[in-house]
């Protein structure tokens, strides 16, 4: 793989597209982890373990699990992402299965597409010994979607790298190349980046997890710089959202303003490399993955920046296309469902918010009609990128443009807003124009 700024989507394994190849209706998502009462009730506490999943399927024949990362792999290819990097919890299991699928999904797409494995910390598999991890680590760097450096190292990442001293991580690249002679290079990413002093000299590259809210990461240190004067390149995090029910916890996204806060710095810091957090993590419903909540809204707006990053240069709209964000319950909803309720973090930077955003891309201005409720609204937006938000109501949300009396594009909203949901539910739902 050349050289040039990459894009990689961290994978987590615990969210395929599927667990048990069964009809949406029915399956381990709809049944188990979205339903408050799924799995034995664990959940019911903070009203369900998820709110939102991947696009739901109809059950395959054959072998279901590979088609569906070769899926996930195509999906990520396409919206010009150049590879994984899957985040070991485990080294035996379900985890750690999925984690050879994807390697093995990879290499099949012919796309080119690479995979490095992302040791955990937190976890078992960051947890095991030196030999122990090693022995899996050799395993899959074997593998012909192994993310190999154009000169030939196999490439390690770790998620919080900070949980093992560097001595650790040196120990297991000397086992890497004594023992099973691969030459390894490291490309970390912190919890904590003011720590990645201490790995400097291991380092390939370094990045940091990043934070949730526009006003927090544009506000950020320019650890870019700091990693460039270390020595090291830098991985720079790119996310839309953030919220965890099980852990009581949310983010005030902005709409879409935190994914374009994160471009904005990957890009005027002079990022190395972006690492999108997360493809599918559910559980902290960060995912830019195609989801029942979003489609491919996440990812078309995405690929804007993206490109932007991977050229230096701002791209030019050749199609355009409508695309509108909101919540489907104010944030001061009370569900009918009693249980916890999540606590908005970074407030003081972002606080919550009930909008509706309409991000525009045009080839030439146009007349845009916007529904939230009862109210519409009109504007002229203009060539290019625009930005326009608008106060949220409960009802229909919606969007149309029109030029030259000929309409361009509609983003009509399936998620009506209303003020006595289920559940609490605090993440933006998006649609688009163009799917």
């Amino acid at each position: 793989m050349g050289q040039g700024k990459k894009v990689f989507a961290h994978y987590f394994p615990p969210y395929p597209i599927s667990f048990n190849n069964q009809a949406p209706a029915s399956d381990y998502y709809t049944v188990n982890y979205l339903a408050p009462d799924g799995e034995g009730g664990k959940h019911r506490a903070y009203g369900g373990l998820l709110r939102d999943r991947p696009i739901a399927r109809q059950p395959l024949a054959g072998d279901w699990a590979q088609a569906d990362m070769r899926a996930e792999v195509k999906q990520a290819a396409d919206a010009g992402i150049d590879g994984f990097f899957v985040v070991v919890l485990s080294l035996s299991g379900g985890n750690w299965d999925r984690t050879i699928e994807v390697m093995e999904a990879a290499q099949a797409s012919g796309r080119g597409f690479v995979v490095a494995p992302q040791l955990d910390t937190t976890a078992s598999a960051g947890q095991a010994p030196v030999a122990e991890v090693a022995a899996k680590m050799a395993q899959l760097a074997r593998m012909p979607a192994a993310y190999r450096l154009g000169s030939g190292e196999f490439v390690l990442s770790a998620f919080k790298a900070e949980g093992r001293p560097a001595s650790w991580w040196s120990s297991l690249m000397g086992v890497l190349q004594n023992q099973y002679g691969i030459k390894t290079v490291f490309m970390p990413v912190f919890l904590d980046a003011s720590r990645m002093t201490e790995y400097a000299g291991i380092s390939y590259a370094m990045g940091n997890w990043g934070v949730r809210n526009p006003g927090n990461t544009l506000a950020g240190p320019n650890y870019a710089a700091q990693a460039h004067a270390l020595g090291s390149r830098w991985i720079a995090p790119v996310s839309v959202q953030d919220e965890r029910p099980n852990q009581g916890v949310y983010w005030e996204a902005g709409n879409l303003g935190n994914l374009r806060a994160s471009w904005s710095r990957a890009i005027g810091d002079g990022a190395d490399f972006a690492l999108l957090t997360t493809w599918n993590d559910y559980s902290e419903n960060t995912s830019f993955a195609p989801s029942a909540s979003h489609g491919y809204a996440f990812l078309d707006v995405n690929a804007y920046y993206l490109t932007q990053f991977k050229t230096g240069a701002v791209p030019r709209v050749v199609r355009d296309a409508v695309y509108v964000t909101h919540r489907t319950q104010p944030v001061t909803a009370q569900p009918t469902l009693p249980h916890r309720l999540m606590a908005l973090q970074h407030g003081d930077r972002d606080p919550a918010r009930d909008t509706v955003e309409v991000q525009t891309f045009f080839t030439a201005p146009a007349a845009v009609t916007v529904t939230v409720g009862s109210a519409t609204h009109t504007y002229t937006a203009p060539a290019g990128v625009g930005v326009k938000s608008f106060p949220l109501q409960t009802g229909n949300v919606g969007a149309s443009a029109v030029r030259n009396g000929r309409s361009i594009g509609v983003a009509a909203s399936p998620y009506p807003v209303t003020t006595r949901p289920d559940n609490q539910d605090l993440q933006y739902y998006a649609v688009s124009s163009r799917r």
